[in-house]
């Protein structure tokens, strides 16, 4: 079961291999949430029952973040992708776009410290979450997000 934050489970899972491209692909194709399946997957590993009233009440506070702050700041930085000259300008921008998604996973966190584990398997906790937070999309890649959620949680438990 991760205890770790939520902004630090999510670097770590974000780094890892694999993991970035299709968090991306998800976010670019199927129009998913990159917040949310990060959210997801740590509520998952740790052991929180999903219920779709969780997953309405944490998508409605991260949809207007996300429509009015982290999307314009993508498509800014997007804009100024390949403009040499605009090169540092792009890359505040950036920084910018990832404090407003930090921060964002600071308050969907603090919506979810009071709720209890229910003991569900990693795996099929992290199906669940996943499910409820695409909507009910079947999107093949979301299995495998789960697994490398899964076995991040396995080797971080592995003796060393």
């Amino acid at each position: 079961m991760s205890r770790l934050s939520l902004t630090e489970y999510a670097g770590r899972l974000y780094a890892r291999p694999g993991v970035e491209p299709l968090l991306l692909e998800l976010q670019d194709e199927a129009g998913q949430d990159v917040l949310l399946l990060l959210m997801a997957c740590w509520l998952g590993t740790r052991g929180v029952r999903a219920e779709a009233p969780l997953w309405q009440s944490l998508r409605d506070r991260q949809a207007p973040w996300r429509e009015r702050v982290i999307e314009p700041l993508r498509q800014v930085r997007r804009a100024l992708t390949g403009d040499a000259d605009a090169a540092a300008l792009r890359a505040q921008v950036k920084d910018c776009e990832l404090a407003a998604e930090w921060h964002q996973l600071e308050q969907l966190e603090a919506m979810c410290l009071a709720l209890t584990p229910a003991a569900d398997a990693a795996l099929s906790g992290v199906r669940a979450h996943l499910a409820l937070s695409g909507e009910g999309s079947n999107d093949a890649r979301l299995e495998q997000l789960a697994v490398a959620a899964t076995v991040m949680e396995q080797d971080k438990a592995a003796p060393r």
